[in-house]
């Protein structure tokens, strides 16, 4: 098929090189020059494992390329992909009009039977008011709309897009399930059809499932933290329940950050207003997830009193592992807070080679673990980077006070026989001794 994708951050250029890879003929579409003219050297907007060779290579084949003409991007088009990732500002509120004002921007260069897929998070009815808008101001032309939420993983994108659980699919009618399955069928032959509303909510129902699985772990965590529970052997008694699962997502360790689950919650809430419902379950999710938030800088305050002039060293600064953004990143955001409380903050992620003007004064980049937790008062394990399971003497030794906190516990059994002061979520909380000179030791049972 002739396809054209719309927005090219991750979403849109993890489908594009996807689509092409199965054999379509891909077009990107974005407005904005920059991203299109590096994309066309190869460069992509976003780190993903494997991203840049797919492009390279469907580009060198002839089936992928990008334009910032919308006009010559849909001059062929079958299919239209709206694959932009939609923006949230920092309090996980989605900016919905940004995808409205640049679909209407197209909708005159769309052709009479174009079928028109969009991926990109929204909230329920979204679908349906774009094709009124389209409706309106076309006049005669005919088109198909479906709703296929995204269900990308950053780090583990291009997977996800070519080998999926199942693929879910809204449309309106039978005729429009009979021309959006040739498209779909070429990814995989599980799909699950249903109403363009219930594709959009069951976005939402999937992201706030996954969000409450988190918190829900967590709070369990914290009381097993006060009596001696270990929420590690919790989560194995839960996952091995047949009526919950081994793929549940009960995993003990930091809040989820970012704005794709909260995104949801969001649109879910704002859902529950605007019918007079009341949302009780929904809205503690993000307030319990607010407190699970503060945890790495509750156990810095206890283990380390004031922060003022304490090196604490973090260990992983992007979003994720498998990605190179800093944005709404979980160890960004504690960085600003540390700093904020008068600690001098030193960094160090495998994929950042330099930091941005606006946190160069707040985090101190260096370049190797080493370097980093020298003289350190505490060391976070912030992101699960393969690069930091070895932990060994030679770099514990350059610590000041032998304090790791490793809330997700992805160092556990690398340091498991070191002389370490080792703080997880979910681990009784160790009792403390200090010498006065603000340095710390567990204090054996």
């Amino acid at each position: 098929m002739n396809i054209c994708v719309f927005g090219l951050w991750h979403l849109g250029v993890v489908t594009s090189a996807c689509l092409a890879k199965l054999g379509h003929n891909v077009v990107g579409l974005d407005f904005d020059k920059d991203v299109v003219q590096a994309l066309r050297k190869g460069q992509a907007p976003v780190f993903e494992p494997g991203l840049t060779e797919l492009i390279a290579q469907q580009m060198q084949a002839g089936r992928l390329s990008f334009s910032c003409d919308a006009k010559e991007a849909l001059n062929q088009a079958q299919v239209l992909w709206l694959g932009f990732d939609t923006p949230v500002d920092e309090h996980d509120v989605a900016d919905i009009l940004f995808l409205e004002k640049n679909f209407k921007k197209i909708m005159p260069n769309i052709n009479e039977g174009t079928a028109i897929v969009v991926s990109s998070q929204a909230p329920v009815g979204f679908v349906n008011k774009m094709e009124k808008a389209f409706v309106k101001q076309s006049g005669h032309k005919k088109c198909y709309f479906a709703c296929s939420p995204e269900n990308l993983k950053l780090g583990r994108a291009l997977d996800a897009f070519l080998n999926p659980d199942r693929i879910i699919i809204g449309v309106k009618d039978e005729i429009s399930k009979e021309i959006f399955a040739p498209l779909f069928l070429s990814i995989t032959d599980r799909l699950e059809w249903m109403k363009i509303e219930s594709a959009e909510m069951t976005k939402h129902a999937i992201n706030s499932f996954l969000a409450l699985s988190v918190c829900f772990a967590n709070e369990v965590a914290s009381i097993c933290e006060q009596t001696g529970a270990d929420a590690k052997e919790v989560e194995r008694g839960l996952k091995t329940e047949s009526r919950i699962g081994p793929k549940a997502y009960l995993k003990p360790g930091v809040a989820f950050s970012g704005g794709t689950l909260a995104r949801d919650i969001n649109f879910l809430m704002k859902l529950s207003v605007k019918h007079k419902l009341p949302s009780y379950l929904i809205k503690a999710v993000n307030d319990s997830n607010a407190f699970h938030k503060k945890w790495i800088e509750r156990q810095c305050g206890q283990l380390l009193g004031s922060l003022k002039k304490k090196t604490i060293a973090i260990l992983g600064l992007t979003y994720k592992p498998g990605t190179d953004t800093l944005r709404r990143s979980l160890a960004v955001e504690l960085a600003k807070s540390l700093h904020g409380k008068g600690a001098r903050v030193t960094g160090f992620d495998p994929v950042i080679k330099s930091m941005p003007l606006s946190l160069a004064k707040t985090i101190e980049l260096k370049q190797s673990v080493a370097d980093a937790i020298r003289d350190a008062d505490a060391v976070i394990m912030a992101v699960e980077w393969p690069e930091f399971l070895q932990l060994g003497e030679d770099i514990i030794h350059l610590m000041k006070n032998k304090i790791v906190i490793d809330p997700n516990g992805f160092i556990a059994k690398s340091v498991e026989h070191k002389d370490l002061n080792y703080i997880s979520v979910g681990l009784p909380l160790p009792l403390w001794e200090g010498s006065g000179e603000g340095t710390y030791k567990r204090m054996r049972p």
